[in-house]
């Protein structure tokens, strides 16, 4: 019962967080008849989007692995860590959509998107390793 439980959750967790990184949106809307989009600054930002991809999905299963292996010592270290990341993906949005003629998103929203997926990815990563340390504290 308690490992359906964890898969039950970490399928909800993919689910609320998407694959797509900020960065991969930023290209998805990208208007491709734009004489900025051919450039080689537009290129050049689109270059590593991946990346920021790549670090989205191991995110989603390193930070609950993390909790479930250090417990509530980690809760701090994967905030950050989890804040970083998502800065470092907006940051990079944000590039892509300037050097390809796109209209950036303000300093105060960027900010504010950073701050919600940081909750969130920070509750998601909790949700875990509370529903598990409780289920195993229960007599069997």
């Amino acid at each position: 019962m308690n490992c359906f439980r964890q898969v039950v959750l970490l399928t909800l967790a993919a689910c609320l967080t998407g694959c797509a990184s900020q960065s991969s949106k930023a290209i998805a809307k990208l208007d491709d008849k734009s004489p900025d989009f051919g450039t080689g600054a537009c290129q050049n930002a689109r270059h590593n989007a991946w990346v920021h991809d790549e670090l989205k999905t191991h995110k989603l299963w390193a930070a609950p692995a993390l909790m479930l292996l250090t417990g509530p010592a980690a809760v701090a270290p994967l905030f950050f860590a989890n804040v970083g990341i998502n800065t470092a993906d907006h940051m990079k949005a944000a590039e892509i959509t300037t050097q390809c003629g796109g209209t950036p998103p303000t300093q105060e929203a960027m900010v504010e998107n950073i701050a919600v997926d940081a909750a969130v990815g920070l509750a998601l990563g909790a949700a875990i390793p509370v529903g598990s340390s409780v289920a195993s504290a229960s007599p069997r």
